[in-house]
């Protein structure tokens, strides 16, 4: 692959970001890729069993109408497609006979028309029998992408799929990160040391809260314990700096406080992330990492056991014990209520970490409250 810059992957990891936030700003993201990698064209493909959409760095309404979806989904390049592992990177045709391909109509009729002689793919994500795809094209006279060129994106995809879970995690919203002041939740910006650059108003009266776990300290946002504030310092520290040179981390997910029994106090879920060119929203000049803030509802919606059971595959047993931890429930609690011992419990909830791939129970607890609609201010 050609030389490529710090400055021109850090400014392709800031439109991935703008993009979470402001969902109009994917084609720009995906131009970006394609100029990053030299390539021809580039997109993010949802593929399901009958239905194909794309953003693009091109657009080509012919590619994805019906005719075009049929040569795609015929093709056995669509099940390996989606048989990659989400967040790997591959050449395509995936392993496939590459003689056999190029005789094949959806290559000779669709791809080589288009100039798309060699690719890079990754599954983003697969949910309800769909797959997310993240495909970047060569033409003949640009070369076939090497190990570096894989290398890159490979480092670029973690964001790639955070910035996916930002933009799921706002769907539900109205006006997004246009204005941070009218977000129906808690934002704060801040920089590697957690001290703020900006917070909505929704974040302020959060703070201003009796019950609330997070304070300011010195102008910076800490939690009321020291082990929560060791665990967000760490995600802030992680969304800010750099690594290689030019990438940052991607943040994470928090449970404050994650001491269940500090009952005196709100419990709020907090997903950080970075922000990587404050500059281009006028809000700070640093590098900067934002924090949403929304709170752990002191009574889990109705259908709530129902929406976890089909979400993550849990069996109903699974999925009333997820329920009752996301309701507040200690283990024994849970355990008592479903009259099945705590050595039961804990059973299920091994397979509950399991299909969820978390690791402990207030990961698991941050996890599920993060996937209810998006709360309000506070009562």
């Amino acid at each position: 692959m050609a030389d490529v810059t710090i400055e021109a992957v850090s400014a392709v990891v800031g439109q991935i970001y703008e993009a979470a936030y402001d969902q109009e700003r994917w084609p720009d993201a995906v131009t970006g890729l394609r100029d990053l990698f030299g390539g021809s064209r580039s997109c993010i493909v949802r593929l399901g069993p009958e239905t194909l959409d794309a953003v693009a760095s091109d657009q080509d309404p012919e590619f994805i109408s019906q005719k075009g979806i049929e040569a795609v989904l015929r093709d056995p390049l669509a099940a390996a497609a989606a048989a990659i592992p989400v967040g790997a990177v591959t050449h395509w045709p995936m392993g496939l006979d590459a003689a056999a391909f190029r005789r094949r109509e959806l290559w000779q009729d669709w791809l080589r028309p288009r100039d798309m002689y060699h690719g890079l793919a990754c599954n983003l994500l697969s949910s309800n029998s769909a797959n997310w795809l993240l495909n970047i094209d060569r033409g003949s006279r640009q070369g076939a992408f090497d190990n570096a060129d894989i290398d890159l994106l490979q480092k670029i995809v973690p964001h790639m799929l955070r910035a996916g879970q930002i933009g799921r995690q706002l769907e539900n919203t109205s006006a997004l990160a246009s204005a941070f002041s009218h977000l129906p939740f808690g934002v704060f910006l801040v920089n590697g040391h957690q001290h703020i650059a900006q917070m909505n108003e929704a974040a302020e009266a959060m703070l201003a809260r009796p019950d609330s776990p997070m304070k300011l300290n010195g102008g910076a946002i800490v939690a009321s314990n020291p082990k929560d504030t060791q665990a967000l310092q760490q995600l802030v520290e992680d969304a800010c700096c750099l690594r290689d040179g030019a990438m940052p981390g991607t943040g994470g997910t928090l449970l404050v406080p994650s001491d269940h029994k500090r009952s005196d106090l709100t419990r709020l879920v907090l997903s950080v992330a970075p922000f990587v060119d404050a500059r281009a929203y006028g809000l700070a000049s640093e590098r900067c990492a934002v924090i949403m803030v929304t709170e752990v509802a002191r009574r889990i919606a109705d259908g709530f056991e129902q929406h976890v059971r089909g979400l993550f595959d849990l069996t109903s047993a699974e999925a009333r014990l997820a329920a009752g931890l996301a309701s507040g429930s200690t283990l024994k609690e849970a355990a008592a209520r479903s009259n099945i011992t705590v050595k039961t419990c804990r059973t299920y909830l091994e397979r509950i970490f399991s299909k969820t791939r978390t690791r402990q129970q207030s990961e698991l607890v941050a996890l599920l409250k993060s996937t209810e609609p998006l709360s309000g201010r506070g009562r």
